[in-house]
């Protein structure tokens, strides 16, 4: 299978086998073991080019995720060798970046020797596959406000801040209440980045009676308090989130705080379970934490 992608990817057995540092009849042979096995022609061979057949462009990505699964077959049962020790993976979405990355790195290095943290960002829309597919041990994210079979831990709870330009008639106040918001020109993330995320927003909103005017949408939150400086509107954003931009001021939102959340699935590795007790230990608020148990997928009803 590696042969068959990496002449994919070369589209030159010659070229394929100095990648893989073996020789170019050896390639030509696993690559026809696998045709054979198959019973499918993975390539169009000529004596000037080798290109991918039908079947070769239909099967390549399939084969890319079984050698994927394969090298994290093997990376834990490294990390099951190892004991407590080995590799874990966490994730953070863009907002928990600032404010939790470097605590948790400090406090890997600190209390859990033998332990190699791996960082990675993720969107929003990308948490929950990741820690499905196993890319992932834990992530440190923002409320998902969605259902699924991972269990998801409430860490804690910052004030949220609204920015707005520095002549905003808000500005003049400490704290903007959340009835405030009512009718005012906002600034939100595009919908199909953070979907779930963003109808809870308005389904709360409308429950509160609050209509949420949104008039432009941004896809960071660079382009959102660039709208702000301009003047479009306003823009919700969390306190460890918030950097300092030009012609922008915060003020904190009142009695909209914003959650923080651990997601990992439920029968963790040793080592991953001994930096989920660290990130609860160094982030968690006690009166504010939910049961670490999983979200259940909704159940059909017994006649359906």
């Amino acid at each position: 299978m590696r042969a068959f992608v990496t002449v994919a990817e070369e589209l030159h057995f010659g070229r394929a086998a100095m990648r893989l540092g073996v020789s170019q009849p050896q390639v030509s042979r696993q690559v026809r073991a696998l045709e054979e096995c198959l019973a499918v022609e993975l390539f169009t061979r000529t004596p000037r080019r080798t290109e991918l057949t039908d079947a070769g462009h239909a099967l390549l990505g399939e084969v890319r995720e079984a050698l994927s699964a394969v090298d994290r077959v093997h990376r834990l049962a490294a990390r099951v060798r190892r004991g407590v020790g080995g590799r874990v993976n966490v994730g953070f979405v863009w907002s928990t970046l600032n404010g939790y990355v470097s605590p948790l790195v400090a406090g890997v290095a600190e209390r859990l020797d033998g332990i190699e943290l791996g960082i990675s960002q993720l969107t929003f829309l990308e948490v929950l596959p990741a820690v499905r597919r196993g890319d992932v041990d834990l992530v440190i994210s923002r409320a998902l406000f969605a259902e699924h079979e991972l269990s998801e831990l409430t860490l804690t709870t910052e004030p949220s801040l609204l920015a707005m330009p520095e002549a905003h008639p808000l500005a003049e106040q400490d704290k903007v209440a959340a009835e405030q918001l009512d009718a005012l020109d906002m600034i939100a993330f595009h919908r199909d980045q953070v979907p779930s995320a963003y109808d809870a927003a308005l389904r709360r909103a409308g429950d509160a009676g609050i209509e949420l005017r949104i008039v432009a949408h941004a896809r960071s939150a660079t382009e959102a308090l660039a709208l702000v400086s301009a003047g479009v509107g306003v823009y919700r954003i969390p306190a460890t989130a918030a950097p300092a931009f030009p012609g922008v001021v915060y003020r904190e939102l009142d009695g909209l705080p914003s959650q923080v959340v651990l997601i990992h699935r439920p029968f963790p590795s040793e080592a991953a379970r001994a930096v989920i007790a660290l990130t609860r230990a160094l982030f968690s608020d006690a009166d504010s934490a939910s049961n670490d148990s999983p979200r259940s997928l909704p159940t059909q009803p017994a006649s359906s």
